[in-house]
């Protein structure tokens, strides 16, 4: 099921960071682990983001990476258009994604190199702001939940 969760009001951005485990691919095989996760290694990741130096990324809370503690996953390989997703616990069953509602009814996949060679995105669920995708990590870091200043595409099933 989708359901479009209005964008609200920005509390401030909490201290410290909450991600044990970051990588530069999603699911890759080879060492682009992120060794920097404090608030500068955040700021830096947030950095690459903004000015387009970030292909793909892949955050998480579990000290290991394990996909069932939830994460973020963002991916523009190649394209203007960005896939940005936040995967809660598979016990939750529940996905947010960015999403452009001109493309809300397509059934066309993003022109984005995936990093693990084989991942489709819908378009439904690309966007092309750099800086809110940036907001939406930086926050992510820090409270491993969706940001609020933006409107995202809930799914569960």
């Amino acid at each position: 099921m989708e359901e479009v969760i209005k964008k609200r009001e920005v509390p401030p951005l909490p201290k410290g960071v909450l991600i044990k485990y970051g990588n530069w691919e999603f699911n890759s095989s080879e060492d682009t682990e992120i060794k920097d996760l404090s608030d500068t290694g955040v700021k830096n990741i947030v950095e690459k983001i903004r000015s387009g130096l970030c292909q793909s990324l892949y955050l998480n809370p579990g000290e290991s990476g394990e996909i069932d503690w939830g994460f973020l996953q963002l991916e523009c390989g190649g394209s203007e258009f960005i896939f940005l997703q936040i995967c809660e616990s598979y016990e939750k069953k529940t996905c947010w994604a960015c999403f452009d509602p001109d493309y809300l009814n397509s059934d066309e996949d993003a022109p984005i190199e995936a990093s693990d060679g084989q991942s489709v995105f819908p378009l439904k669920c690309t966007m092309r702001d750099r800086e809110l995708a940036a907001k939406c990590v930086e926050w992510y870091a820090h409270t491993c939940e969706p940001y609020p200043g933006m409107d995202w595409l809930k799914l569960t099933w």
